[in-house]
């Protein structure tokens, strides 16, 4: 058994159909990507729910688009016991990681510790170590608060199946924010797209500044992916295509 809190980044909102069977595919994509997700501010959250840094790296890692489910673990069963974890779990295309935050974990004795990394190898979780420097590294930290912040911006669904339309006209379906921002005719279009990457729409690179140069692309793309998974969970020593 494995006690744990839940949350999923994408909102679920139906779209409108639009015409085009390239992009009616699209569309089909978006939805079943977030067809078992509840809107953020429906679900328990996760994000306040974590201390300090764990919730900062939760942040981060909801918006990466190689996350697939992401957990806050407090134990696990081994040996008919239930063993302390109190870790964030990522579940990944290769598999499940732990990330044990060495400046706010608990502290463990040697034995403790031991057993917490054998019922970590019965369940099959991978064990990665990370500081709060690494959690505070930016531009990645302020881009991922910066988009955050806008996961309750209510999208107008004319805007979002017009950003989905765009992208399935693009080459390999990405366009930098300027570009799409010209071709679904938005003045403003951060809100619009920091919303839609905290809701599991779109996805962005966040190590790199957030401007309107900056390539998006639909985060549920798995056959014309960002090349940004790398460099967001490389960190770790973790690769999109272990």
């Amino acid at each position: 058994m494995v006690q744990k809190t839940e949350l999923s980044s994408a909102s679920g909102r139906p779209l409108a159909r639009p015409r085009g069977r390239q992009t009616v595919d699209a569309l089909r994509k978006v939805r079943r990507a977030s067809s078992n997700t509840r809107r953020p501010r429906n679900t328990p959250d996760l994000v306040q729910s974590c201390p300090s840094k764990f919730a900062d790296l939760a942040i981060q890692l909801l918006l990466d688009p190689a996350v697939f489910r992401l957990r806050y673990i407090r134990s696990i069963s081994y040996q008919r016991r239930q063993v302390p974890v109190e870790m964030l779990v990522a579940e990944l295309g290769s598999g499940r990681v732990a990330f044990d935050i060495v400046d706010e974990r608990p502290s463990r004795d040697i034995d403790e510790e031991g057993l917490l990394l054998l019922a970590l190898a019965h369940h099959k979780i991978r064990l990665i170590e990370i500081d709060c420097a690494g959690i505070d590294e930016e531009p990645r930290a302020e881009n991922c608060r910066r988009i955050w912040s806008h996961r309750n911006y209510e999208v107008p669904p004319s805007h979002k199946t017009g950003v989905v339309r765009a992208l399935a006209k693009a080459p390999h379906r990405h366009l930098s924010i300027r570009s799409l921002s010209n071709s679904i005719r938005v003045r403003d279009p951060m809100n619009l797209v920091c919303a839609l990457i905290s809701q599991g729409v779109l996805a962005i690179d966040l190590t790199a500044p957030l401007t309107l140069d900056s390539i998006v692309g639909p985060r549920s793309d798995r056959q014309h992916p960002l090349p940004l998974s790398a460099a967001g969970l490389g960190r770790f020593g973790i690769h999109a295509n272990e």
